[in-house]
């Protein structure tokens, strides 16, 4: 499977609710894409294929503000992720623990 499909089936397998990070998913697909190579992996998706919403920054935050305002934090919201004052995400508890 291509590093592409890899992050595309993993990104699938986050449950509603939980999040990973761009970090997260590059180490398990043994860093064969950096977590910019997840971004840009996640964005080559055929729209609606994947719940692209529930991939974060390593703080929890969220990273494509400046595309779609507003709408990881909304979809987030509705899955029941909650931010915190600084409008981060607390990893620890909204943080998708993958089986390996």
């Amino acid at each position: 499977m291509k590093p592409f499909e890899r992050v595309w089936a993993l990104v699938k397998q986050i449950p509603k609710g939980k999040v990973a990070t761009y970090g997260q998913l590059s180490r398990m697909i043994d860093r064969r894409l950096t977590p910019v190579g997840i971004g840009w992996a996640i964005r080559a998706a055929k729209v609606g294929s994947i719940p692209w919403h529930r991939v974060v920054n390593a703080q929890g935050g969220i990273s494509t503000e400046k595309e779609t305002p507003g709408l990881q934090r909304k979809l987030l919201t509705r899955e029941g992720v909650r931010f915190g004052r600084e409008g981060l995400i607390d990893l620890t508890r909204f943080g998708w623990k993958a089986k390996p």
